[in-house]
């Protein structure tokens, strides 16, 4: 549903800087598996002492959302993310280059255990379509990658401002010949689901466009977007909590939990709010690997 083709103007000059650190992450992308964890810890290590601007705005969040933690506390949690960061960085690498475009039996699949997978096989026999919802951790990529080895499902995103990076990234994240649905593509949402498809959807982030609304998060009013309400309201489809986290070991576990029943009702605040609570209980189970370098309140002069 997205123009994801190649363009002959992608070779232009302009475009050689991208050329070239593509070339360069394809080849660290050779490197053992081990071997970019612990490259990732060390470059979201570095990313905190260098990046004074983001390392503000983790700080600022994570005071919000654990005002009980102290500064230690929040210090070592923020360093504690920003090597979740990098990891996520090697992630991609997995996403785009990995052994699943060439195998079946991949290496990335011996690194994924699946957990309460019932609740995604009862959703998926009701074929309402279902939206598999989560807040932006920082293993979204990959968290794509292992549900396209059980479904096919229609990741939505945020197309990138740059051409290539946005023809890049579609071509990563197409898994199952199945290309990422703009964000702003609200009939193309409704059709997927209408036709029981499925849906990866990660609604939590800022939204100040027409319609949002504040909800509490981490009892903090948040600009939000209610998207997911006036979907399941059109298409009656059903809304799924997914959540991966990330082990010490560097394996992975995907959790389905049931659908949230009774979802939507008549007031989208109460609904929001539903699944803030839901990503909260989430998020202060792993708090290290949620996305916190994104101004979620909207706070001025960050």
């Amino acid at each position: 549903m997205n123009n994801n083709k190649f363009k002959y103007s992608f070779l232009y000059p302009k475009y050689w800087g991208i050329w070239f650190g593509v070339f360069i992450l394809r080849i660290i992308s050779l490197l053992p598996y081990k071997t970019k964890l612990n490259l990732g810890k060390w470059l979201g290590r570095q990313i905190f002492k260098l990046a004074k601007k983001r390392k503000k705005i983790v700080l600022i969040n994570l005071e919000n959302a654990f005002p009980n933690k102290t500064l230690t506390e929040i210090n070592k949690l923020a360093l504690q993310h920003f090597e979740s960061l990098g990891i996520s960085f090697f992630e991609s690498m997995l996403v785009w280059w990995g052994e699943h475009h060439s195998k079946k039996n991949c290496f990335e699949k011996s690194l994924i255990t699946y957990k309460n997978l019932h609740n995604l096989e009862q959703a998926l026999q009701a074929k309402q379509g279902v939206i598999l919802i989560s807040p932006h951790f920082s293993t979204a990529d990959i968290t794509g990658l292992f549900l396209s080895f059980k479904i096919d499902i229609y990741p939505v995103y945020r197309p990138h401002d740059n051409a290539l990076m946005d023809y890049l990234i579609l071509k990563g994240r197409t898994l199952n010949n199945i290309v990422p649905i703009a964000k702003n593509n609200t009939r193309a949402m409704i059709k997927i689901l209408k036709t029981g498809d499925n849906l990866g959807f990660l609604p939590d982030q800022k939204y100040t466009h027409k319609g949002h609304i504040k909800v509490p998060f981490f009892n903090k009013d948040a600009p939000s977007n209610p998207a997911t309400s006036k979907l399941v309201k059109i298409t009656n489809c059903l809304v799924l909590p997914t959540f991966l986290t990330r082990l010490d070991n560097g394996s992975y576990e995907l959790n389905f939990h049931q659908p949230i029943e009774n979802f939507a009702s008549a007031d989208d605040f109460a609904d929001t709010l539903r699944l803030h609570k839901i990503y909260e209980q989430e998020i202060t189970k792993n708090p290290a690997q949620y996305l916190w370098i994104h101004n979620r309140w909207n706070i001025k002069n960050m």
